[in-house]
C-alpha cells in the first residue's frame, strides 16, 4: 500500500480547503480534486511535485482548489515539503499523507441570500466558487452573484464588497505607465511587503484565490470604523474624507474585530493594480479605458453622465460601476497604503473635480498613481476598505 495513512480522515480535513464545484453537486470521488494533484490532471506524477516547487519559488501562484491539493501536510503553506512527499508518493515510498485520495471540504455549502454560519462554499451558476465568511452573506439580486463578473458579498452591518478573483489575473503590482507626479518611474512607488499585515493578506490572496474589494468609497460608520454602502444624499452621511493613512489602516484592521473569519485592511497598490487588471482580463474595461482615459466610466468634470457631480455620494451612477464596484475611477482620490517615499503615501483613482483624459494630456485615468504627505488631511481624498479572509 503506497500511503502509511496515520488517520486517512484527520490528514484529508487538515489539508482541505476548498472542492471543486462537481464534488459541491455531489459528484463520485473519481471526479473530486486529489491531495497532491496540484496540476489538476487526475493523477499524482512528478509534474505535480514540479508545480509545487515552481509556487515555492515564487514562480507560478497556485490558488484555490490547486493550493489544496499542493498543501500535502495540511500547515497552510506549500513548500518543498509538499513537493518531497508528493515525490516519494510517485516512488512508491511509504508516506504519512493521504495523497492520491480525494479531498473533502469541510466547508459546507452555501446559497446566495443566506448568512453563513461558520465560513462556507459558495458555487455560482457558472462553476465559480469562493469562500464566505461567517456572517457574510452573498447578494440576493441575480446580477450580484457571479463570481467571474462580480460577486458582491453583504457584511453584518450591511457593508458590500466584491470578490477579486486572482485566478485569471495574477496579483501583483503593475507598471501601468500612469504617474502625475513629476514624471516619476514605476521604481519609485512600493507597497511595504516586509509588513506582517501585508504577508498575511498575501498568503490568503495566494490560499483562496482572492480578496474581497471595498464596493464603494468609504463613510464612517459605528463606533469610528469605516463601512462600504452606497450614499446617494447628504441625509445618509458622507464620505470619509480628512483622514490620514496612518489612521486609516488601523480604522480598516479593526472592521469585524470579533469575526475570526475575515480581516479588515486599508488597500496596498498590489491590490489596486490587481482590481483593474481584473476589469479589462474580464472584459468589463479595455485596457484604453483603465489606462488611458477613463472618461467613459470615471466620475469626472467632463464627463457624459454625471453633470455638476461632487464626490459626497457614491455608488449612485450606474455608468460609474465596473464588474459590480463602484466609483474607482474619479469621484473621490483614494488613499492606499503604497509609498513613494517615506511621508508620501499614493493615491489612486482621480477625482470629480479633474478631467479624464490621456495620461501624457490630463492624466487622470483610473489607474493614476499620485503621491501626498500622508499627514495631508484633504477634503477630497477618500479611501475604500477591503477584506482577505483568515
Amino acid at each position: 500500500m503506497k500511503n502509511k495513512i496515520l488517520s486517512v480522515i484527520a490528514c484529508v480535513s487538515a489539508a482541505a480547503v476548498l472542492i471543486s464545484a462537481s464534488a459541491v453537486a455531489g459528484s463520485t470521488a473519481e471526479t473530486q480534486n486529489l491531495l497532491g494533484d496540484a496540476d489538476g490532471n487526475g493523477s499524482i506524477t512528478v509534474s505535480d511535485a514540479t508545480a509545487v516547487q515552481q509556487h515555492a519559488a515564487d514562480l507560478i501562484a497556485l490558488t484555490g482548489d490547486a493550493f489544496a491539493a499542493a498543501d500535502v501536510n495540511g500547515d497552510s503553506i506549500i513548500s518543498v515539503s509538499d513537493a518531497t512527499e508528493i515525490q516519494r508518493y510517485v516512488a512508491e515510498i511509504s508516506v504519512d499523507y493521504a495523497i492520491g485520495m480525494p479531498i473533502e471540504s469541510a466547508l459546507p455549502g452555501i446559497y446566495p441570500g443566506e448568512t453563513a454560519k461558520t465560513n462556507s462554499l459558495y458555487v455560482d451558476k457558472n462553476g465559480g466558487s469562493v469562500v464566505i465568511p461567517a456572517q457574510f452573506k452573498v447578494s440576493a439580486k441575480e446580477d450580484e452573484q457571479t463570481v467571474a463578473e462580480g460577486m458582491v458579498l453583504i457584511g453584518p452591518d450591511e457593508s458590500e464588497f466584491v470578490w477579486v478573483p486572482t485566478a485569471e489575473t495574477a496579483f501583483e503590482r503593475r507598471d501601468f505607465g500612469s504617474y502625475f507626479y513629476s514624471n516619476g518611474s514605476f521604481s519609485g512607488y512600493y507597497d511595504q511587503t516586509y509588513l506582517e499585515s501585508y504577508r498575511d493578506m498575501e498568503a490568503s490572496v495566494k490560499k483562496y484565490g482572492g480578496f474581497y474589494m471595498g464596493r464603494y468609497e468609504a463613510s464612517k460608520g459605528e463606533n469610528n470604523l469605516p463601512v462600504s454602502k452606497k450614499i446617494t444624499d447628504s441625509s445618509q452621511g458622507s464620505i470619509w474624507v480628512r483622514f490620514s493613512p496612518q489612521d486609516t489602516t488601523i480604522a480598516c484592521q479593526n472592521m469585524y474585530a470579533d469575526n475570526d473569519a475575515v480581516q479588515g485592511f486599508f488597500p496596498w497598490g498590489v491590490n489596486w493594480d490587481t482590481t483593474l487588471q481584473w476589469l479589462v482580463d474580464s472584459g468589463n474595461k479595455t485596457q484604453t479605458e483603465v489606462v488611458s482615459d477613463s472618461t467613459s466610466w470615471g466620475n469626472y468634470s467632463n464627463d457624459t453622465f454625471s453633470p455638476n457631480a461632487y464626490g459626497n455620494t457614491t455608488g449612485v451612477w450606474e455608468e460609474a460601476k465596473a464588474n459590480n464596484i463602484y466609483d474607482l475611477a474619479g469621484n473621490n482620490w483614494e488613499w492606499t497604503q503604497e509609498r513613494q517615499s517615506t511621508d508620501n503615501y499614493v493615491m489612486r483613482g482621480g477625482g470629480y473635480n479633474l478631467m479624464g483624459g490621456s495620461c501624457l494630456g490630463s492624466r487622470y485615468p483610473a489607474a493614476v498613481r499620485d503621491p501626498l504627505p500622508g499627514n495631508d488631511h484633504h477634503p477630497n481624498v477618500a479611501f475604500r476598505p477591503a477584506l482577505f479572509i483568515k
